[in-house]
């Protein structure tokens, strides 16, 4: 999975960002790229799909930031109970 990376955004024109997981409840939730260096948000992928196994992809064009970055993976839900399982992550710069 990505846990935490260290990437170098230079030339990026395209974030391929790919999350496994399993949803658990009946909130929105939403998988985050979220850039540690500045504090801010790559990009996310909100799931308001049925509950189990799946795989979510969204291409991020917008936003990349340039030069070297800490990147990690979170997730929120709009339903304080909901607890979904994360199992890991993908992204590819193009």
């Amino acid at each position: 999975g990505l846990g935490l990376a260290l990437i170098d955004f230079s030339n990026t024109n395209m974030i391929y960002f790919q999350v496994f997981c399993n949803k658990v409840g009946s909130g929105t939730q939403s998988w985050q790229l979220y850039n540690v260096t500045d504090g801010s948000e790559i990009g996310v992928i909100n799931d308001t799909g049925t509950t189990g196994d799946k795989v979510l992809s969204t291409a991020i064009t917008v936003g990349i930031p340039a030069g070297e970055k800490l990147v990690r993976v979170r997730v929120k839900s709009t339903v304080a109970g909901d607890d979904p399982v994360y199992y890991g992550a993908t992204m590819r710069c193009c």
